[in-house]
């Protein structure tokens, strides 16, 4: 994404956007991670980033699940971006999802583990019986973009067990 420059109605990625979710695609995107950013004193509201200011994206927030499968503790990750949008005044981001230290997939020869050498997953966090090695494998985001594949995941099961779903019910549902 990229910061809010114009309206959703001008603006290019919103404007394909649109573009697909009249040809029947639901689009998922993260809300960004400007949520601290007070420099237009909101508190970090207004610091949702475009795409996701358009209304018929499914623009999402990052949360912390606390590390816990309990929802009571959840807590929305302070540097989440939040609404309303920029010019637009559109209530976003539609919903949260885990996006803090999320264990996700590293792309071989990836430098990211070199500037980020602690957020390596050790080899004993996927396998039984494994020693402390670092893995070359996973590493630990965090981040919107942490979130919204969660989100893009849960679309895909409901398409799969109803794909004549608009994306406008997906959205709905979600």
């Amino acid at each position: 994404g990229r910061s809010i420059q114009e309206s959703y109605t001008t603006d290019p990625l919103c404007r394909m956007v649109e573009k697909a979710w009249a040809a029947g695609i639901v689009v998922v995107v993260a809300a960004g991670n400007n949520g601290r950013d007070n420099s237009m004193g909101t508190s970090g509201y207004a610091t949702i980033s475009s795409p996701g200011n358009d209304p018929l994206a499914i623009t999402v927030g990052a949360m912390k699940d606390m590390g816990t499968t309990a929802r009571g503790d959840d807590l929305m990750a302070s540097y989440s971006s939040k609404g309303p949008t920029l010019l637009d005044q559109i209530v976003k981001p539609d919903l949260v999802a885990p996006g803090n230290a999320v264990a996700s997939a590293l792309a071989p020869n990836s430098a990211i583990k070199d500037v980020y050498p602690n957020n390596v997953v050790p080899v004993s966090y996927y396998k039984v019986n494994s020693t402390s090695n670092t893995s070359s494998y996973y590493f630990r985001l965090s981040g919107t973009s942490m979130a919204a594949p969660m989100v893009s995941g849960a679309a895909a099961l409901l398409l799969q067990k109803q794909s004549s779903l608009t994306p406008d019910q997906v959205k709905a549902r979600l």
